[in-house]
């Protein structure tokens, strides 16, 4: 991932002892996430504010979306859960 104040790249899973990062969402895509997950880091993504992005966020499988829109959120989620449960697959 690039640090674009400073122009270098950086190196997430290198950051000893961090267990999370916090992760500019359009930064965000598959590789990423399962690099951090495979080392057992956590993703964080911010500040995700708009419907397609958050939808983005939750395929991605993210493990927390700070928003300022948390109504939002919550309706989108649920939304998807109700697709789920139609489509016959179990979520907890």
């Amino acid at each position: 991932m690039m640090d674009w104040s400073t122009g270098r790249r950086m190196e997430l899973v290198r950051i000893e002892g961090a267990k999370v990062a916090g992760v500019y969402y359009p930064l965000i895509h598959e590789k990423l996430m399962k690099v951090m997950h495979r080392n057992d880091r956590k993703v964080y993504a911010w500040t995700v504010d708009d419907s397609d992005s958050m939808k983005r966020m939750l395929y991605e499988q993210v493990d927390a979306i700070v928003t300022s829109n948390p109504s939002l959120l919550q309706q989108l989620m649920q939304e998807i859960r109700t697709e789920c449960m139609e489509d016959g697959f179990a979520l907890p």
